[in-house]
Order: C-alpha cells, then structure tokens, then sequence
C-alpha cells in the first residue's frame, strides 16, 4: 500500500496556512522505526493534534498521521502474536536450533 503525499485538506479552511501541518512520513519508513521511535512519533502526533483541537484547528492532517502510525502498530502486534503462538505450538523446531549453537 503506497501511502499518498500531503494534499490540501479542507475546501475553504483557511486556517491550516497559518500552522505547521504534521511530517508526511512514508510507510517504508515507518516500517523501519523502532518500537520505541515508533511510539514516541504516535505520542508525538498525539501531542500536537490536541494543541491544534485547543486551538479549534482541523486535526484531520494529524488524525491521518496517527492512523498510519497504529496501523503499523497493529502490525507489530500481530505479528508478535503470531510468532509467540507458533513458537509455543512448535517448541521441538526452537530447542533443536538452540541446541546446536552449544
């Protein structure tokens, strides 16, 4: 999935020209992050999506952002899951490969 480039938001709100939109971060890219830089960049957008909701801005840019960041997240998560599970129910092919290394 490509991940579209930053487009104007809104038809006739104004008041995205006068704030700094969210960083357009590229899937590729966040598929490199970390865990860590990966939750630090959602808390990070989080962070700034309730400083521009106080200021009664359109958060849809950041909300966007945010979006991408937990899909990733959800990713991990399920892929950590899955592995988890087929090492308990496969635990023979793991002790077989430790072994080997002594």
């Amino acid at each position: 999935m490509k991940k579209n480039t930053k487009k104007a938001f809104g038809g006739s709100n104004f008041d995205l020209i006068d704030q700094n939109l969210p960083q357009i971060v590229d899937m590729d890219s966040l598929s490199s992050y970390d865990d860590e830089h990966l939750d630090r960049y959602h808390n990070h957008l989080q962070s700034e999506r309730e400083k521009v909701l106080h200021i009664g801005s359109d958060t849809h840019p950041w909300e966007v952002e945010i979006c991408y960041v937990q899909r990733e997240i959800k990713i991990r998560n399920f892929r950590r899951v899955a592995h988890e599970k087929y090492v308990r129910t496969n635990p023979e092919l793991f002790q077989e490969s430790f072994t080997s290394f002594e």
